[in-house]
């Protein structure tokens, strides 16, 4: 045991933050603190490093712990460069080897006494300096900035002049040279793109110490955490297993009490029944039976009931049904100021896809959704959009809402669809977690996660049955989370996703586009199957060049574009074929609607010779309309199977 924790108090004021905290830290735990905001995350994590002190209680520590520690806001010398902040880290090691390299030239200089003294100590100091993996610390300081996405170019920046995110990635390579025996990370995970997370995962699955973490990145948490300690309720609860263990558990423990609650109820409402009964007998004996049980039932602890988070049931259906074909995007290209973002972009989307895109920050995926709404022009290239295809777009800065400032939740759900009722839009509301007087809470009020879920409320009872959402889940809490995945993995319409959430981009999507400048690669499946596509991808590359073979002879490979090409023509053909039946039906629609037109004059039936004719005419067409169909769903179920 490295910690230990006993009845700890702590306030902020009259605000109680902890009360009767009893917590035990092991060694080498990989920890995840999590809970909702405000519920004391970043406070045990302060109250653990000393820079906070508690109302009462006590907080016990191994002798001679080390403890690193990540706050969201670190302070560094503003004049020291991103070099000597973390070459600062082995300036022990550093002093010994110039104390090294001295004495070494000092021995040739000497001799007798003097001359044993410097052998002496030289030998000492190369022992301690190799027991202390002296010479690796140069390649740790270079794994590191490559690790957290640094260039050399940075390396000679002072942290002043550095982002935001820059300073909390430096301050993070700092304290992992380190390498204290308790490693507190808040929010480690903020400004690190994909390729720096994963560097991490490894980093810290191999961390020889134990660490707890704060984080919203629940994929991160899934792949290094082994326990989650929640804090709520001014106390803390561990789980043992990665987060998705943790969420498991918690559903399930609080459906338990939640049927406990139930189940108490019935019993304190039958006592009453009882009570009542004997208290109606008004006899001496029924008196004292009755004032027994009432007694009984006041001892009892009354349980409370558990709010089952957001167990949301709704139907997210677009309104309208769009075609097969929703988005063609061909020979796509566009640069800024000469820079190319990306060239050679072709792909289709079709409906019911929930494609997430991924790739480097300014590699122009934002760029790519503004060509697609038509905010920008792109420099060559196509963007089309199917039939009856209506688009949504979910904004991470939340732009539409501003015009809404100081109108309220109805005010704002009713700007959408008029002729809901106020009745059905608290429904809709209370799926997002706005309940009661909350409706009735101005725009310019809300939180960042509120402002979300009032997003996507509305995009609910929009007529959008294609989606784009950039960094949909940025912003936002955990809950929020859960209910924006609750939502679109129930959307029956079609989903485009910029994100660098794996567990979202996980959950949600059946394709992932890798975005870079050379176009976009395709890759079937959620964020696992990308993952397990790249590693295969790379075993197989590594098998090549360990046998130093080719693997596929330009004969097959004729044979094989052969095959390729057969099957795309197969793929046009239907398409065309499926495209040519929906023009028909449309037309089709179109003549039915003349003849309902026309059956529904005030003077059709004045002449009962043509009216029956029109009406064959009407019920033929509708056959049509009928068989045209048919064949439509034959022809997209062909095409899907290709």
């Amino acid at each position: 045991m490295i910690i230990n924790i006993e009845n700890l108090h702590f306030s902020y004021g009259i605000h109680e933050i902890f009360k009767d905290l009893n917590l035990s830290i092991n060694e080498k735990k990989q920890i995840g603190l999590v809970g909702r905001n405000g519920t004391g995350k970043s406070t045990l994590l302060k109250l653990l490093t000393g820079e906070l002190t508690p109302d009462s209680g006590r907080i016990s520590k191994k002798n001679g712990l080390t403890i690193g520690y990540l706050a969201q806001e670190p302070v560094v010398a503003e004049n020291m460069n991103l070099e000597e902040m973390l070459t600062s880290v082995f300036q022990p090691l550093i002093d010994m080897e110039r104390r090294i390299k001295h004495i070494g030239d000092q021995i040739a200089k000497s001799s007798g006494d003097a001359q044993e003294r410097l052998i002496t100590e030289f030998g000492e100091l190369q022992e301690a300096f190799l027991e202390q993996k002296g010479f690796e610390y140069p390649s740790r300081i270079r794994g590191i900035i490559s690790g957290l996405g640094f260039k050399t170019d940075d390396l000679q920046k002072p942290f002043g002049v550095l982002s935001g995110g820059e300073k909390t990635r430096a301050t993070l390579g700092q304290i992992l040279l380190k390498e204290p025996e308790l490693l507190l990370l808040d929010e480690p995970t903020n400004y690190l793109d994909i390729n720096a997370l994963q560097w991490l995962e490894q980093y810290l699955k191999s961390y020889p110490g134990t660490f707890i973490i704060i984080s919203h990145d629940r994929y991160f948490m899934d792949k290094v955490c082994t326990s989650i300690i929640e804090v709520s309720q001014l106390n803390v609860t561990e789980y043992l297993g990665n987060y998705t263990h943790f969420a498991l558990k918690k559903r399930q423990n609080m459906i338990e009490q939640n049927h406990q609650y139930q189940q108490q109820l019935k019993e304190i409402k039958h006592q009453q029944e009882v009570i009542n009964r004997f208290r109606a007998y008004n006899s001496i004996k029924s008196s004292k039976r009755a004032s027994s049980r009432e007694k009984a039932l006041s001892k009892i602890e009354l349980m409370d009931k558990v709010e089952t988070a957001h167990n949301s049931h709704f139907s997210f259906v677009p309104l309208v049904r769009s075609g097969n074909d929703v988005l063609i995007v061909e020979e796509l290209s566009k640069s800024f100021d000469n820079r190319l973002l990306f060239q050679n972009m072709n792909f289709q989307v079709h409906r019911g896809d929930k494609i997430g895109i991924i790739g480097p920050n300014g590699a122009g995926k934002t760029t790519l959704f503004k060509i697609i709404q038509g905010i920008l022009s792109p420099d060559s290239g196509t963007v089309r959009f199917g039939q009856k295809v209506h688009l949504g777009y979910f904004d991470q800065e939340h732009q539409d809402l501003k015009k809404f400032a100081n109108e309220n939740l109805l005010e704002v759900m009713w700007d959408v669809d008029a002729k809901l009722s106020e009745g059905e839009i608290r429904n809709i509301l209370a799926a997002f977690l706005f309940v009661g007087e909350e409706v009735f809470k101005p725009v310019n009020t809300l939180s960042g996660g509120e402002k979300a879920r009032l997003l996507l409320a509305r995009l609910m009872i929009s007529q959008s049955n294609f989606l784009l959402m950039d960094e949909p889940t940025n912003h936002i809490d955990m809950d929020t989370k859960e209910i924006l995945e609750s939502a679109l993995s129930q959307y029956e319409g079609t989903l485009l996703f910029i994100s660098h959430d794996r567990y979202f981009l996980n959950r949600i999507s059946n394709q992932i586009y890798e975005f870079s400048a050379k176009g976009m690669e395709i890759h079937l499946g959620n964020y696992d199957d990308y993952m397990k596509h790249q590693a295969d991808a790379s075993e197989r590359e590594a098998l090549l060049a360990e046998k130093n073979m080719v693997v596929v002879t330009k004969t097959q490979q004729k044979t094989d574009r052969k095959k390729q090409k057969e099957e795309e023509a197969r793929v046009r053909k239907m398409k065309k074929q499926v495209k040519e039946i929906e023009d028909a039906i449309v037309a089709q629609e179109s003549e039915i609607k003349k003849i309902e037109d026309q059956m529904c004059l005030p003077d059709f039936y004045d002449d009962i010779e043509n009216a029956a004719g029109i009406t064959r005419f009407y019920e033929e067409n509708k056959l049509k309309l009928a068989e045209l169909t048919d064949e439509w769903e034959n022809a997209l179920m062909e095409l899907e199977e290709l």
